[in-house]
C-alpha cells in the first residue's frame, strides 16, 4: 500500500495572496488557506482602522477602497509593516483618488504620524527614548516617547517648533532621541522598506 500525501502549504506560500486581491480571490472561501489569509488581512485592517478611524471617513465603513489597493501597492513596493505602516498608508493615499480630501484636512496626517510614533514607542527595544517624525506636508513634528518610569505610560506629542526644521528629503523622515529632551537635530533618516 502506498500512502500519498497532499502537498502542504506553509504560511510563506500564502504571502503573495495577502497583498494581491486577485490572488486572494483564487482561494475558495471554504479552504483552510483562505481562512488563514483572511485572518491575517483582518489583523492588518484592524491595526489600521482601529487606530486611525478617521480614515474610514474617506473610504466608507468597510475601508476596503483604501485597504485592498494599499495592500497591493505595498506588495509591489515590498514595504515592511513595522512602526512606519501608517506613514506608508498616507503615502499611498497622497497618490490615490482620496488625495484632495486627504490634503484638505490635516487631521489625517496627524493621526497617521501619531499612530506610527506610538507603534515605535511600543515596539522598539533599543536604548533610544523617543522618535521624532516629520513630514514634507507640515512644519509640525510628532514625537513618540517610551515610558519614563513605571508609573507613566508612553506619550505622543504634537509640537510646532518656533524655528521649523528643514523638510525631510522624502515625504516622511525621522530621527531618534537618546534622552527625554528634544535638544538635537541629527538630520532626517528615510523610512525603511
Amino acid at each position: 500500500m502506498i500512502l500519498l500525501s497532499l502537498p502542504s502549504r506553509t504560511d510563506r506560500d500564502l504571502y503573495p495572496a495577502l497583498m494581491s486581491p486577485e490572488l486572494n480571490a483564487k482561494y475558495p472561501t471554504d479552504q483552510k488557506a483562505f481562512v488563514r489569509i483572511d485572518v491575517s488581512l483582518r489583523m492588518y485592517w484592524h491595526t489600521l482602522f482601529d487606530i486611525c478611524p478617521e480614515l474610514l471617513e474617506l473610504s466608507g465603513l468597510d475601508g476596503m477602497s483604501i485597504f485592498r489597493p494599499f495592500m497591493a501597492w505595498a506588495g509591489e513596493k515590498k514595504l515592511a509593516f513595522d512602526w512606519s505602516y501608517y506613514l506608508w498608508v498616507y503615502a499611498w493615499l497622497r497618490q490615490s483618488p482620496f488625495k484632495e480630501r486627504l490634503l484638505a484636512d490635516d487631521k489625517y496626517l496627524r493621526s497617521v504620524m501619531a499612530a506610527s510614533a506610538a507603534r515605535w514607542a511600543i515596539l522598539d527595544r533599543g536604548r533610544d527614548c523617543g522618535i521624532v517624525i516629520g513630514c514634507a506636508d507640515t512644519t509640525n513634528l510628532v514625537i513618540g516617547w517610551k515610558c519614563r518610569s513605571v508609573r507613566l505610560g508612553r506619550e505622543i506629542e504634537l509640537i510646532e517648533p518656533e524655528e521649523p526644521l528643514p523638510a525631510p528629503p522624502d515625504l516622511f523622515g525621522y530621527f531618534t532621541l537618546q534622552s527625554f529632551e528634544l535638544d538635537i537635530f541629527p538630520g532626517w533618516q528615510s523610512l525603511a522598506r
